[in-house]
């Protein structure tokens, strides 16, 4: 089996909305959103109880992966051919009398041996969190302007909290692979398998988070505002201080033959992994 590798790609998305905007629309919605939180509690709350107390604005991590397989291989049948007609006693086929098999009901039959030349070609796309690894539906963001980023490890735009993915690449190709490494039926030979991991994107997604504390009863509340999208949801975290991390090119790129090998169906096949040339200095 080979497995091509395709050069990998760090990418920080353009923000749709700026924090001064994200602010304004949840002011307007702070007792409404907070209220899902707090429950009844928050009925005796007045608005200007409710004080904002510390913003984020953060650039959090997400892998894009697509990846494709293509299988050539030959699969052994026997094909049960049914006679025009009772009368039939003999059949040649290419010049060789074959046996005819008298039905109880119906026509009599004769069996045909052959090689089935066969092609399974499997695709998929999937995007995975950077934090977790687990798969995440982030196709949403797929058209939204973006810039490449050159130098990951001195990446660090002003006033922005970069959280470094906790999951490298790897773990998600690996997730990928399998699903398009899948076992065929009955396979006599098999004359090609390739799969290619067509994209290796990590992606920044611009997020704010503004926590608020009702003050007179010292309860806190995160919402989030996705700065894409523009779409606010309750229950939010922090994230500043609590994940370190030095992000470097050679660290989250680092897919090998060895960790992609342990993933393909019979343990015992060859993996012969093809690397895109990349420029290790940018």
């Amino acid at each position: 089996m080979e497995i091509y590798l395709t050069t990998e790609h760090a990418y920080a998305l353009t923000p749709q909305f700026n924090l001064d905007t994200a602010h304004d629309r949840i002011e307007q919605k702070k007792m409404n959103l907070v209220a899902g939180m707090l429950g009844s509690l928050l009925s005796r709350a007045k608005p200007e109880e409710l004080q904002l107390t510390t913003t984020e604005n953060r650039l959090e991590p997400f892998w894009l992966i697509k990846a494709s397989s293509r299988t050539k291989y030959d699969r052994a049948a026997t094909y049960t051919v049914t006679t025009t007609g009772k009368d039939a006693k003999s059949v040649t086929v290419l010049g060789q009398a074959v046996s005819l098999i008298s039905q109880p009901k119906g026509e009599p039959t004769f069996k045909l041996t052959a090689i089935e030349h066969c092609l399974q070609e499997l695709r998929i796309q999937q995007t995975f969190d950077g934090l977790t690894g687990t798969k995440v539906d982030f196709q949403k963001y797929a058209n939204f302007a973006r810039v490449e980023i050159s130098d990951l490890s001195t990446f660090n735009p002003e006033g922005i909290l970069l959280i470094p993915p906790q999951v490298r690449a790897t773990a998600v190709v690996r997730q990928a692979t399998t699903e398009v490494v899948q076992p065929v039926k009955n396979a006599q030979a098999i004359h090609e398998e390739r799969v290619d991991i067509e994209t290796i994107d990590l992606n920044f997604r611009p997020v704010y988070a503004f926590e608020y504390e009702w003050v007179t009863k010292k309860k806190k509340v995160i919402i989030e505002f996705d700065a894409l999208t523009g779409e606010i949801r309750t229950g939010g975290k922090k994230w500043n201080d609590q994940i370190k991390g030095i992000i470097t090119r050679d660290f989250l790129f680092d897919v090998t033959a060895d960790a992609i090998g342990t993933i393909v169906p019979g343990g015992s096949i060859a993996v012969k992994l093809v690397k895109a040339v990349v420029d290790r200095n940018k």
